[in-house]
């Protein structure tokens, strides 16, 4: 006797199944800094670093790039 499926609303199965492709993740890495992040959207964020290289160096690289500037910018103020 197969199990038989649940039909999910539409919002909700969109949730279970949504998947960041690495430009998002991009997107996501460079906005939060600026504005917060929702819960799903740091939830997608961290399950896709765990999984990509890429995207982790990614993120990596903008964090120094942005501690480096920000070094400048409060270097050029004690002048």
């Amino acid at each position: 006797m197969p199990i038989p499926r649940i039909k999910l609303p539409k919002p909700i199965r969109h949730t279970i199944v949504k998947r960041l492709n690495c430009k998002e993740v991009s997107e996501l890495v460079s906005r939060q800094h600026e504005h917060p992040l929702s819960t799903g959207e740091k939830f997608w964020l961290a399950l896709h670093l765990y999984i990509c290289t890429g995207c982790r160096n990614f993120k990596n690289n903008t964090r120094i790039m942005r501690e480096a500037l920000k070094r400048y910018l409060d270097q050029g103020k004690d002048r």
